[in-house]
């Protein structure tokens, strides 16, 4: 029965994978960030920074000041982000530091999808081990399908996409990500998922909300009404002051 409920989530995974290609090729918007906090959108494994183009302005629609990182972080188009998570982590905590000064905030929450999750939770751990400095603080980081558990077949995998080094059931890097469970606010479970089993995307059961009718994608790429619904989570945890 496992198998085939397995089997019968790869269509929907297959449209969402696609769409979620086609965004790799819009142009980003250009978000600009307010302060005093603004949400700052993490995109995940294969996700250039205009993936987040919708969730992105519907946030704004809601009232959020939000901005994504741009892609140079996570290589390049339908290839991005597969970069380690530490070094992605590196880059993001720079990104981050640089964008605070310019547009004068010293606090951020964060919203990150799959992989983007774990980036922002290890740059965390980060800079409160005293291995980077950033002038910008991370309050809060809510996650949409992140593979807190590690991902299925990640060990063979990784000699083709090295952040599947990083997500192996039991790595050092998702024991230091799990250290900072404490800055999770929420944590939104596709229980449709084909690609990370839903067992897998949050660290505690007390603060998950499960979206049973979600596959991986649909946080970003899915349908209007599961955009709106993602968004209206995102402010129902880091929009009013929690």
């Amino acid at each position: 029965m496992a198998i085939l409920r397995q089997i019968g989530r790869f269509p929907s995974f297959f449209r969402g994978s696609f769409y979620q290609t086609l965004a790799t090729l819009d142009r980003p918007v250009q978000f600009v960030p307010l302060p005093p906090r603004p949400v700052v959108l993490v995109p995940g494994a294969f996700c250039t920074s205009s993936v987040m183009n919708r969730l992105g302005l519907k946030l704004q629609e809601l009232g959020l000041s939000v901005c994504v990182p741009p892609s140079f972080a996570f290589y390049y188009s339908a290839l991005a982000n597969l970069c380690r998570l530490p070094k992605a982590a590196l880059d993001f905590t720079a990104w981050l530091d640089e964008i605070g000064t310019r547009y004068g905030f010293s606090e951020v929450d964060v919203a990150g999808h799959s992989n983007g999750s774990l980036i922002a939770l290890l740059a965390m751990e980060m800079i409160d081990g005293g291995e980077v400095e950033c002038s910008v603080r991370m309050r809060k980081v809510f996650t949409m399908a992140a593979p807190f558990g590690g991902l299925p077949n990640a060990r063979a995998l990784s000699a083709m996409i090295p952040c599947c080094r990083d997500l192996i059931t039991g790595s050092d890097t998702l024991r230091k990500i799990e250290s900072q469970r404490g800055a999770v606010a929420h944590s939104l479970v596709a229980e449709g998922d084909f690609l990370v089993p839903p067992a897998n995307q949050s660290l505690s059961s007390d603060t998950r909300t499960v979206m049973k009718d979600f596959q991986h994608m649909d946080f970003v790429v899915g349908d209007n009404d599961k955009i709106e619904r993602t968004a209206r989570e995102i402010v129902k945890w880091l929009g009013n002051g929690c």
